[in-house]
């Protein structure tokens, strides 16, 4: 695992004491490498070009030496009239509405005041803020440079200029914005860049405005960080959607980011995961900035635990515990793979990193491959490595982006005259005839006359499309002469009949559950065409847990063991729930009087107290929700899905 922590701590840098204040609030006590490499640099005025890997601390590079310089000259500052002292540049808007949190977090007793200027929203709104002098503008190069045009504000005071993520800035057009905001700022300003890749037009551009940076670089042989496993799934584009299912259904506590390359497949993929029970929003350029920004922050409140966006959020955006990234399509920029799959393993954290590459999207891996200098291990995938409950594709008006409803499945069913009906084709009736069939296996008895009990067992098997024995009962009817006059066997006439699938299907799950030592009690109910299995006991939260992944997996277990039991079995359909339990709003009811109870416990002997019960993600995610913004926290204990709780006061 990769170091990210340095012996130094900011105390040693003889930081603004309500600047130390902020950074502890936040969390920070020691700086990053990158950050170590950037403090003393920037507060002694040089130029610089940071280059560090993603989740390296590089917003915090320039943030804080900023403060710090604000905080030793404020007094010498005077009237600004609206003109900021320090300008920084960001290629999206969700990065730049992060780096004012940064600035806002950091500074908060300091009495400095930032502002975000971005595109979306009411420049009015914008101009007011200006108007009460702000020491430090955060925004986009377009609206920066429309608010400079209609004077709105200046950069004659300027003292430093940040391009953060410099070539994503390039790579995204806004070269000759920047130029142009650049020159109108003085000659002698500060220029501070920071970046994970390199980029010669960022040089070139900064030799043009005479300037000659200190290039500081930490790791940059290795472009990606240790603690991402990341692999490759070579498939096609169909098989997209099942895989990416599967692997969502496996992963505990998932907490993810879906890239795609296009705000419609975007679009296609949220509904479609939606559709599938995952609590998955899709974000893109194409929606209001109000819309997403509160869509970004209900991702980071984990309200919504799957993200599925454009490369919009691929740079720059630190958002903590996300565990999981998702590559549907594999970037056309191959760059943008460093970048994409760095949102996870942030902090020293593990994460894992997938990529779908169809075949249409090899060359974008060949590209990849070439960047970062070394193969993606490919993933070895088996037909039960992809989801079969996938539906039907959504439609998604690519004007509008909302979904279209189908109209196959909107349009009622027309009756049909008697005419109509007797002039249908008979192969149309073969294939209801043969649907019918497939929906409900047969049980009709089944009569033969045979010397040999063993040949007619085998007819009956193939007359009732089984394969196991187990399955058909048997009785002899009649019996008729022997077949060589005075001896040898009888002629004799068997019925067979299928016994009950539950009372085959039972067994097998007593056992399974036995074996995977579970406290549930099982029963199977046979219906018209499918079974239907209910659990009960102790353990039912486990079966609910990873939206029901496990009670998906006993749908699935029961449906192979009987694929080698009984050929027609995939017309059956195989439905697992568990006893009625206690509604989402009586359990996170009792789940919030149980923490008060525990509170006062806490409050009471001054000690911290562990739940006695293990608890699933989403009771969890209660309890700590509870707990913000009070006097107490909460801490999950253990490993796995099911983990205990303490609960302690705060400091």
């Amino acid at each position: 695992m990769q170091n990210t922590e340095t012996e130094h701590t900011f105390k040693d840098y003889n930081l603004n004491s309500e600047l130390l204040k902020g950074l502890d609030k936040a969390g920070f006590s020691k700086p990053s490498p990158i950050q170590e490499l950037t403090i003393k640099p920037i507060l002694e005025g040089k130029d610089i070009f940071a280059q560090a890997e993603t989740g390296s601390g590089k917003t915090g590079s320039f943030a804080i030496p900023i403060l710090e310089d604000l905080a030793q000259h404020k007094e010498e500052f005077g009237d600004l009239n609206g003109e900021p002292l320090y300008l920084v540049l960001s290629p999206t808007r969700e990065l730049a509405q992060q780096t004012d949190k940064v600035f806002k977090e950091f500074g908060e007793h300091m009495g400095i005041t930032t502002v975000c200027l971005i595109g979306g929203e009411s420049i009015q709104k914008q101009k007011e803020l200006l108007s009460k002098n702000p020491h430090v503008l955060v925004g986009t190069p377009g609206r920066i440079k429309d608010l400079l045009g209609q004077k709105s504000t200046s950069l004659s005071k300027c003292k430093g200029v940040v391009f953060d993520e410099a070539d994503r800035l390039f790579d995204m057009g806004f070269q000759k914005d920047v130029e142009d905001i650049l020159g109108q700022a003085p000659a002698d300003r500060q220029l501070i860049m920071v970046s994970a890749t390199s980029n010669q037009e960022v040089l070139r551009l900064a030799y043009k405005f005479r300037s000659h940076p200190v290039e500081l670089r930490i790791n940059t042989d290795d472009l990606l960080v240790d603690n991402i496993d990341h692999k490759v799934a070579i498939i096609s584009s169909k098989e997209k959607m099942p895989l990416m299912v599967n692997i969502l259904r496996e992963h505990q506590d998932t907490y993810a980011i879906v890239f795609c390359n296009t705000q419609i497949q975007t679009h296609v993929v949220a509904e479609w995961l939606r559709r599938l029970g995952f609590p998955a929003k899709p974000i893109s350029g194409a929606l209001s900035q109000n819309k997403r920004t509160r869509l970004m922050q209900e991702f980071r409140d984990k309200e919504v635990t799957i993200l599925v966006c454009t490369d919009v959020a691929a740079r720059g955006l630190d958002i903590k515990d996300v565990n999981l990234v998702i590559n549907y399509d594999l970037p056309q920029d191959a760059s943008n793979y460093v970048h994409r799959i760095g949102r996870t393993g942030r902090a020293g954290k593990e994460g894992q990193a997938i990529s779908l590459c169809g075949y249409e999207d090899c060359e974008n891996l060949d590209a990849i491959y070439e960047y970062i200098d070394s193969k993606i291990p490919k993933m070895d995938l088996t037909d039960v490595d992809f989801a079969q409950d996938i539906g039907r594709r959504p439609r998604v008006d690519k004007r509008t982006l909302k979904v279209v409803e189908d109209s196959r499945e909107r349009e009622p069913r027309q009756k049909r005259s008697q005419t109509d009906r007797k002039d249908a084709p008979k192969k149309d009736n073969k294939k209801r005839e043969d649907r019918k069939r497939a929906e409900k296996p047969e049980h009709k008895d089944f009569e033969i006359e045979s010397y040999d009990f063993d040949q007619a067992q085998a007819a009956a098997l193939k007359h009732f499309d089984v394969q196991d024995k187990d399955l058909l009962a048997s009785k002899v009817l009649e019996e008729g002469k022997r077949k060589f006059f005075i001896f040898g066997p009888k002629l004799k006439k068997f019925r067979f009949y299928t016994k009950p699938l539950k009372r085959l299907v039972l067994p097998f799950l007593i056992e399974t559950v036995k074996l995977s030592k579970l406290d549930l009690y099982v029963s199977v109910h046979q219906g018209r065409g499918s079974l239907d299995i209910v659990f009960k006991g102790k353990d039912l939260g486990l079966l609910l847990t990873n939206r029901k992944q496990l009670l998906r997996s006993f749908e699935t277990l029961t449906q192979v063991y009987l694929q080698d039991k009984l050929r027609s079995s995939k017309g059956l359909r195989i439905n697992a729930s568990v006893e009625q339990q206690k509604d989402d709003k009586q359990k996170e009811e009792d789940l919030v009087q149980l923490v008060e109870k525990t509170k006062a416990r806490v409050k009471q002997t001054r000690r911290p107290v562990v739940l006695k019960r293990s608890l699933n993600p989403a009771e969890r995610r209660i309890i700590h929700k509870s707990l913000e913004g009070s006097a107490f926290k909460s801490e999950s204990l253990g490993e796995g899905r099911m983990k205990k709780i303490k609960i302690s006061q705060a400091k």
